[in-house]
């Protein structure tokens, strides 16, 4: 499946401005980490991972559908 910024921006339209965003990675051993930065190299856009946060919630692994 393609995730477009357009998918991107009606999911967060609605969000607080304050809102933290990390990323989750790692299925199997699934952890969370910030954000560094963001780019767009030739019509697409890279999010760069930052530092560890720590393990992804439980929670947040079963709505990704990873548990």
């Amino acid at each position: 499946m393609k995730f477009t910024a357009q998918d991107l921006i009606d999911f967060l339209q609605d969000l607080d401005p304050d809102t933290e965003i990390r990323i989750a990675e790692q299925p199997n051993w699934p952890f969370e980490y910030s954000i560094d930065e963001v780019v767009e190299v030739d019509g697409i856009v890279y999010i760069g991972e930052g530092s560890q946060i720590g393990y992804l919630p439980g929670e947040v692994s079963n709505e990704l559908g990873w548990r």
